[in-house]
């Protein structure tokens, strides 16, 4: 039985293969509050008979990334917080007793790309784009990509990733082992679950223990990666974060008329 419902960021619709839909109408941002609500939601998947979730989303973008408009704001401390609040969010995802897939329609820059690197399994469409662009506001990666994404894809690759800030498209992510699979974009939702639904007909606890096992070495056995919160924070110590965010805001505002 599924039971949908619609929150203030997303659309949940709990069941064997439960699917969690960002569908903001404008672009899909990681908040305070939207992670706060996402936590929540998985908290309470957990508690049903969910076997496979996947995590999608509507319009252009999967995740655009974090809200720089609510981080230009930030002091060193409130950086700090919503570091743990962001690894909180994606260890929930990386602990989570099934398997978690990404079905990525667009846009994951930022902490969109850091919310794959936490799920299990990523199908893209031939329209998902990659990267890590925090360097380019005067920050690095805040939700685990420090340490998530050189696992995937190794050292070198995620060095070049995070201080270039460059895009990454779907067949080059899907060459460096970024992505599982690729496919065409009216395809997406089909292929991810097909894959959900043959999880979902595996033993459970084999799937947990799976999961568990193949995770023990990995950044979910840390509470939190306290040092990469140290860094993300500190970084809203210096000039160049305040300025290369106003510089970004500047150039999203609408132009006056006249």
């Amino acid at each position: 039985m599924t039971i949908a419902e619609i929150r203030d960021f997303f659309r949940l619709e709990a069941g064997e293969v439960s699917i969690l839909t960002f569908n903001s109408p404008k672009a899909n941002i990681l908040s305070t509050a939207a992670l706060g609500e996402f936590i929540n939601a998985m908290d309470s998947l957990r508690a049903g008979e969910v076997k496979a979730v996947v995590i999608t989303a509507e319009g252009a973008t999967f995740i655009a990334g974090a809200d720089i408009k609510e981080m230009s704001l930030f002091s060193q401390k409130n950086a700090a917080a919503f570091a743990v609040l962001f690894h909180r969010a994606m260890k929930i995802i990386e602990e989570f007793p099934c398997p978690v897939i990404a079905a990525v329609n667009g846009f994951a820059l930022g902490g969109g790309t850091e919310l794959t690197l936490a799920c299990d399994i990523v199908i893209a469409s031939e329209a998902a784009v990659f990267g890590q662009p925090e360097i380019n506001l005067g920050i690095i990666p805040g939700g685990g990509a420090t340490q998530r994404l050189s696992k995937r894809i190794g050292a070198l690759k995620a060095k070049e990733m995070i201080f270039t800030g460059r895009r990454v498209g779907a067949a080059e992510a899907m060459a460096i082992g970024l992505v599982n699979k690729v496919v065409a974009k009216d395809k997406l939702m089909d292929e991810a679950m097909a894959v959900a639904r043959a999880i979902a007909s595996k033993p459970g606890h084999c799937l947990a223990a799976a999961k568990s096992l193949i995770n023990s070495g990995s950044l979910g056995r840390v509470e939190p990666s306290q040092r990469e919160v140290d860094e993300f924070s500190r970084m809203f110590s210096h000039g160049d974060q305040q300025r290369l965010m106003n510089e970004f805001l500047a150039k999203k505002s609408p132009k006056p008329q006249r």
